[in-house]
């Protein structure tokens, strides 16, 4: 196995700070590999003094080009203090054009904008200066790891610093085997679920960076601007921590007709969604279950009863046995404030590590016409139709995106039943939590009345006009076994971005307790 390249990078301001900003002037932390890479390409750029690169210095940026890293990087939290600059907008074109007239009192002062900058604060590690590592694996490379480090580290040791001019930095590169790691610093590697967005280099990102730069120093010629394009020739791949926690297996479907429509089905019903989604799993997999080998020595029939339908054996439920089992989850559509909330998708969620069990049901439920359940209407030839994770969904990425408010779109449904008694409905809250399995420490406030809007509340009930003695039966549909336990709506602040899907309470497995993320 080969070595990994380890470029590393030593902040060495008295208190470290990092002023870098990512897409949308978003602060960004860790620093991107593409933040790295170009660094690294304008060192080596410098130290030839215009002429072209050294073959062996590009051949080495063209191996680096392809490979995303791993990170290990000390903590940093987002200041809570910083300055606010004043920055001319575009009309400031306005002003030169008035000047170009002969009017020299107009003032570019009228034409500037507040901007705000919040640095990240860079933890120090005991007495030493903070370190970050970026990690380039060299198994699936034919560079050689030896020559590689003599052709790239001139480059790495040329660098001055990283983000902002301020942010000093003094760098080195070593050979390090793949365990390395660094004493309470964070490791981020890449994931198909993260909790941040890096920018990220790829195949071409140095002809790329090279045009753009050729671009901006003639951007002015005879008199003429023109504006530097932008850098297309990145990637934005998701990074998590090691530390994170994991997002659950899920698939996601839409409910289309026969003309390919989009069907719409009631919120306040959105259980029959579950029952016909999950009535339709257990006949598919009754006839096809997974093989005996992918099912672990658990016989077919006992499979499909606990885990597809949820039927917990008694024998399980005397010993204490954590049942688990697919969830059926109607997903109102939430978005813009007129949005109407209807159901037009439906997720079906597995436990961690259960994801070929999962792929298994998915696939052969992918297209698949929907069978209406007693009492209810669907169009004619509604089907179910994948959404591959590729496709761009803005209703599913709210239930998916990493986040540190999570707040309920349906009613959470208590363990147990509260009196109205706020200490009871706190126990319960933290008592369902934990049920579902909501490991990371969180703040929660909780209410009738969900923080999305147009969605129905957590009553059950509201008085008869004709009789107000009596109590007429509202809101969302529920099982019967669920009737009458309380419900709250929620919301969850984590100290951490965590990834969806959430669902929590003892309705979770059809679609109550269901989470979407708020705008930190």
């Amino acid at each position: 196995m080969k070595p990994s390249l380890c470029i590393s990078f030593r902040f060495i301001q008295p208190y470290p700070l990092f002023h870098g900003r990512g897409d949308a002037d978003v602060p960004e932390w860790p620093p991107s590999p593409l933040r790295t890479f170009q660094a690294l390409l304008n060192a080596a750029c410098l130290r030839t003094r215009g002429k072209p690169l050294p073959p062996e210095v590009r051949s080495a940026l063209q191996v680096l080009e392809v490979l995303r890293p791993q990170v290990i990087a000390p903590r940093a939290t987002l200041s809570t203090i910083g300055h606010r600059a004043y920055v001319p907008h575009n009309h400031g074109d306005l002003v030169t054009a008035a000047w170009d007239r002969g009017n020299m009192d107009e003032s570019i002062a009228k034409h500037r904008v507040e901007k705000d900058h919040r640095p990240h604060r860079i933890e120090s590690i005991g007495d030493g200066l903070p370190t970050i590592h970026y990690l380039y694996p060299l198994d699936a490379t034919n560079a050689d790891a030896d020559e590689l480090l003599q052709a790239i580290r001139p480059s790495v040791r040329s660098v001055t610093h990283l983000g902002w001019g301020i942010d000093q930095v003094i760098g080195d590169a070593t050979l390090v085997d793949a365990s390395f790691t660094q004493p309470h610093a964070e490791k981020w590697s890449p994931a198909s679920h993260g909790s941040t967005r890096l920018r990220v280099q790829r195949n071409g990102s140095i002809e790329a960076l090279t045009h753009r730069h050729d671009k901006f120093l003639t951007r002015l010629t005879d008199g003429n601007w023109t504006p530097v394009p932008p850098l297309t020739a990145m990637d934005q791949v998701r990074y998590r921590r090691d530390t994170d926690p994991a997002p659950r297996p899920h698939a996601v479907f839409k409910l289309v007709d026969a003309d390919d429509d989009t069907v719409s089905y009631a919120q306040s019903k959105l259980i029959h969604i579950a029952g016909m989604v999950k009535h339709l799993a257990i006949e598919l997999m009754k006839d096809h279950p997974p093989s005996k080998r992918d099912l672990r020595g658990i016989d077919p029939a006992d499979w499909v009863r606990a885990y597809v339908a949820g039927h917990q054996s008694k024998v399980d439920k005397d010993a204490g046995a954590r049942h688990t089992q697919f969830s059926y989850v109607p997903l109102q559509s939430v978005g813009m404030d007129h949005t109407d909330p209807g159901v037009r998708r439906v997720m079906i969620v597995a436990p961690l590590g259960d994801e070929a069990w999962l792929e298994h049901l998915a696939a052969r439920l992918d297209g698949v016409l929907l069978t209406p359940l007693p009492n209810t209407k669907m169009p004619p030839g509604t089907r179910l139709e994948r959404i591959g994770d590729r496709q761009k969904d803005g209703v599913r990425d709210a239930y998916l995106n990493d986040s540190l408010t999570w707040a309920s779109v349906t009613p959470v449904i208590l363990p147990g039943h509260d009196d109205h008694k706020p200490d009871k409905t706190r126990k319960l809250i933290e008592k369902a939590l934990a049920q579902s399995g909501i490991d990371q420490p969180c703040e929660f406030e909780w209410s009738a009345f969900s923080r999305f809007r147009k969605m129905l509340p957590a009553h059950k009930y509201r008085k008869d006009p004709a009789d107000p003695s009596k109590k007429i039966l509202i809101n969302y549909v529920r099982p019967d076994h669920l009737m009458e336990q309380s419900a709250v709506h929620l919301t969850l602040s984590f100290a951490h971005p965590v990834p969806g899907p959430l669902t929590i309470g003892a309705g979770r497995h059809c679609g109550f307790g269901l989470m979407a993320t708020v705008g930190d």
